[in-house]
């Protein structure tokens, strides 16, 4: 890790996290929540970007409208967690223009010269290569008197197909290959991506910090924009971290799976529900009880929420082997009682692979994240005051007399010490004796009015299971002299 060239991320959000103390520092260390969604059209806030700070749900209704997926997912999560602050950005989709191409309308046909035995003719006859598909093509043919051999004579569009480019070219076996000269062209108005919306969303936010963003955005594109912009947010310009949570609706397993990769991210939890299940109030409730569960102290497992959104058919239920195979591609997961009853088993904050380094990931809970950021935060609140203040740096070394504008290597040294005995008290973090060994304050050499902390912070787990050796037997159990009487009886026997 490097402390002179401070990169814009440290790699794997939860393993190291950035904390710059300077005269820019504003994090509030308050926990955010944020809802990404669309008002409803005609609503009052239809056409406002803005961010919007929920006040109430009526409210809300009154300004995004009650068909709104953002009013859907507020009112579940608002049922359970009305003490958290809750905003939402209204992502409004515009429109842009496509010119759709690749309808073949002239062609160059170079034709084979060698004679066959079949015939080649053909009323519609498609061929291989090229960008496009859907292309076919009329043959005919000339043949020697008999009839014997053939050789193809002339080709005609048929169908130009779609998605062709101009200097494609397409081989017809045994008749040519053909070079598509000119196209017909089509201009449509189509919706803009989600890269582009939740792009142009974001831009919104400012330097807001929110810990917990969720939303229905599931693409790749969005999560691609998402990701984007907590990589931001998790670099040292910022350091406001954050963590997006949506679903995917589902119940073939093989098509999650094969939909798991739009998830790969470390910045992206999606949880994975059948289609018993509504969609907005099962990732309301779940965020809501993550979000609880985390301010109530972050080393807390993430397991074991109720999602009160459905029952689910025996057909969907997934048994513990699938579970764990969904959680391997990067879902949150989901197991049902005997009633259908659904509740989150296994929340999953990262990445199945690390991005940087093509590797799969070998933290089996993968729920450090928020407990990252909180020991990060707390650093931070603890070492503020130095700068928040004026100071004069000295090594340890230099003898001068006691002073109010004096700071010392050792002095912050005591005061990361002092936050991390409370980190510990607090349950969030363990081993005081280790972290001093390795803690590390030094005045930079190249960097003038710049102290280096370098420190490891060593999690409390929470607990995930408990495993029994039990062994049964049967025997003869009563008074010591019964006892007695009952062996010898068998040793005689």
């Amino acid at each position: 890790m490097s402390i002179s060239g401070i990169p814009n991320s440290f790699g794997q959000p939860g393993v190291y996290v950035n904390l710059t103390i300077n005269d820019s520092s504003k994090s509030s260390g308050q926990f955010n929540v944020l809802i990404l969604g669309t008002a409803s059209a005609g609503s009052n806030y239809a056409t406002n970007p803005a961010l919007y700070p929920i006040t109430s749900i009526s409210q809300l209704a009154t300004d995004f409208g009650t068909t709104s997926d953002v009013y859907h997912i507020a009112s579940a999560y608002l049922n359970i967690d009305n003490a958290t602050p809750v905003y939402t950005l209204n992502c409004i989709s515009g429109n842009t223009t496509q010119t759709t191409n690749g309808n073949i309308k002239t062609i160059n046909s170079v034709l084979s010269t060698t004679s066959q035995i079949a015939d080649m003719a053909s009323s519609s006859i498609s061929g291989t290569g090229g960008s496009g598909t859907g292309a076919t093509f009329s043959v005919t043919s000339t043949s020697n008197s008999d009839k014997t051999e053939f050789t193809p004579e002339s080709v005609s569009i048929v169908n130009g197909g779609t998605g062709y480019k101009v200097g494609d070219k397409i081989t017809i076996e045994n008749v040519g290959t053909l070079t598509v000269l000119t196209l017909d062209s089509e201009t449509s108005t189509v919706p803009e991506s989600d890269l582009t919306v939740l792009t142009n969303a974001f831009v919104n936010v400012g330097n807001f910090e929110s810990d917990i963003i969720l939303g229905m955005y599931n693409s790749a594109e969005a999560i691609q924009a998402i990701s984007t912009h907590l990589e931001s947010t998790w670099g040292y310009l910022n350091e406001t971290y954050g963590q997006y949570f949506t679903v995917e609706i589902q119940n073939d397993v093989s098509s999650l799976i094969s939909s798991g990769a739009n998830f790969n991210s470390v910045y992206a939890s999606a949880l994975a529900i059948p289609t018993d299940l509504n969609a907005y109030t099962s990732l309301g409730n779940f965020v809501a009880q993550v979000s609880v569960r985390t301010q109530n102290n972050p080393a807390l497992p993430l397991r074991d929420f109720a999602l009160n959104s459905g029952t689910v058919s025996v057909a969907n239920r997934n048994n513990v082997s699938v579970q764990q195979t969904l959680f391997n591609n990067g879902y949150c997961t989901v197991s049902c009682d005997s009633a259908g009853n659904a509740t989150v088993s296994r929340t999953r904050i990262g990445s199945t692979v690390d991005s940087a380094t093509g590797l799969t990931l070998d933290d089996p809970s993968l729920e450090t994240r928020f407990q990252s950021v909180y020991v990060a935060k707390a650093f931070k609140s603890a070492l503020a005051p130095y700068i928040s203040s004026p100071y004069i740096t000295m090594d340890d070394a230099d003898v001068v007399a006691p002073s109010p504008y004096l700071v010392t290597p050792s002095k912050l040294r005591s005061a990361c010490i002092a936050t991390y005995d409370i980190l510990i008290n607090e349950l969030v973090c363990t081993d005081l004796a280790t972290f001093k060994k390795n803690l590390s304050v030094t005045i930079d050499p190249d960097v003038i009015g710049r102290v280096n902390v370098v420190m490891t912070a060593y999690l409390a787990s929470g607990l995930a299971q408990i495993t029994i050796n039990l062994a049964t037997t049967k025997e003869f159990r009563g008074t010591i002299w019964q006892r007695n009487i009952y062996k010898a009886f068998k040793t005689y026997t």
